[in-house]
């Protein structure tokens, strides 16, 4: 029986809430004194992948405290392996967007804190899967 959520569930937890977090945030920014702004958010392609998986790695840490055994079938690390490649390759979908598009954006953290922040995210979930898959299975 698990008894409390441990680093790599933490960490995992820390990384997608700031996932959700920065999708409703400025992604890019183009335009600005001459030109009208343009900004775009992370709905848009990748990032709404990202959004996602970010959410389905919080409901697989919350899934097992509804049972009595605190014990669920896909609470393994594989599963949150597999769904942060998904995420992170949401955010690469969405950078490749971001970099490959016809107008000059502007991606200084301060016009694209959603981007910023979607990038800290994926690292710290990303540091909590590999701490999961370093740790040692719980005995049965």
């Amino acid at each position: 029986m698990r008894r409390g959520l441990g680093r790599g569930h933490s960490l995992i937890v820390i990384g997608a809430v700031l996932a959700l977090i920065s999708v409703p945030l400025a992604w890019r920014k183009a335009g600005g004194i001459v030109l009208d702004v343009s900004t775009d958010w992370g709905f848009d392609g990748g990032g709404l992948v990202m959004f996602v998986a970010a959410a389905l790695m919080l409901i697989l840490v919350v899934l097992p405290y509804t049972t009595e055994t605190r014990r669920f079938v896909l609470d393994r690390p594989l599963a949150y392996a597999a769904l942060m490649v998904v995420a992170v390759g949401g955010l690469v979908l969405a950078l490749a967007d971001v970099v490959g598009g016809d107008e000059e954006y502007s991606l200084m953290p301060l016009d694209a804190p959603g981007l910023w922040l979607a990038i800290l995210a994926m690292a710290i979930t990303t540091w909590g899967v590999l701490e999961l898959l370093a740790e040692r299975p719980p005995p049965p």
